[in-house]
């Protein structure tokens, strides 16, 4: 393989992965937190998307910034999905031992809600911004780098990186970490265990909400791609490690790394078929995966 060609590959790989990584940090965070797969992660992104395009066709705000309206509206549906669809299900196992495997199953019923009310609204067209920034590239070593993609992948290790010092320097945030190691010691200490998870929800969609403002500069939108996401996610949270932040970005570019490179060899359709040979492999021989670090009773 031409070295220019590898190296292209090698650049576009890393900010893919680190927009794979950005996605997976709400999920990571959630299900790190309420051990509750959040099937509703893609159609929130997608959610989004619509939302940032509904802004921009009709009202003229540039998508990005339309983050400062969008993110707070996904953290309040978030916080309201699990304070009265998701807590209920919790609230029937009294001793608070294990999560009800309903709680998965109402999640992939807010993704065909979300999904359908979204197809009914704005129908199956693709739709798409257009704005200057858009077609804007950087060149590095002769080779074009797309601006968005990686205003993007810096805005993804941005978050990862104020998410972590949240957790850790911030009352808020030591009570999620607290919640997340051991739910039944935070209650005994004072901690509102149930307003935790309703925050931890909101927030896990109100990132996801921000990367939505993010993508679709350069990422077209219809119904269906939140599905796609979603998949990708849950690749990204279980390869870097459930529940860590650093895990996510890590396992998000070692996914899009992985997947540029691949499609050198062979179709972008096989690639992606290959990236879940690698899911199974890190399963195997990592079930933690690459920065997790095993699961604390509860």
């Amino acid at each position: 393989m031409d070295p220019l060609i590898l190296f292209f590959a090698l650049v576009n790989g890393l900010l893919v992965g680190c927009l794979y990584g950005g996605v997976a940090l709400g999920l990571s965070l959630i299900f790190g937190v309420l051990r509750v797969i959040n099937f509703a992660h893609g159609s929130f992104l997608m959610l989004a998307m619509y939302a940032s395009y509904y802004l921009w066709d009709r009202f003229g705000m540039h998508p990005y910034l339309s983050g400062v309206v969008v993110a707070p509206a996904l953290f309040l549906i978030g916080y309201a999905v699990q304070a009265r669809v998701i807590a209920p299900l919790f609230n029937r196992e009294r001793a608070m031992v294990v999560e009800p495997l309903s709680a998965l199953l109402v999640t992939a019923g807010v993704y065909l809600v979300i999904d359908n009310l979204v197809l009914m609204y704005f129908g199956p067209d693709v739709r798409t911004v257009s704005v200057d920034i858009a077609g804007e590239s950087l060149f590095l070593m002769g080779l074009p780098v797309s601006l968005p993609r990686l205003i993007a992948a810096l805005s993804a290790i941005a978050i990862a990186l104020a998410l972590s010092f949240w957790l850790r320097h911030s009352d808020l945030g030591r009570s999620v970490r607290a919640t997340a190691q051991n739910r039944d010691a935070a209650a005994l200490s004072g901690i509102n265990v149930r307003n935790i998870y309703n925050v931890t929800f909101g927030l896990g969609c109100a990132i996801v909400g921000l990367f939505g403002t993010l993508m679709i500069v350069f990422l077209p939108v219809k119904p269906t791609t939140g599905l796609a996401f979603g998949i990708k996610s849950f690749l990204v949270v279980v390869l870097g490690g459930i529940g860590s932040i650093s895990g996510s970005l890590v396992g998000g570019i070692v996914l899009g790394i992985f997947e540029s490179i691949a499609s050198q060899f062979v179709t972008a359709t096989s690639a992606a078929m290959f990236s879940f040979g690698l899911f199974i492999a890190v399963l195997l021989f990592r079930p933690s995966g690459i920065m997790g670090a095993k699961l604390s009773k509860r």
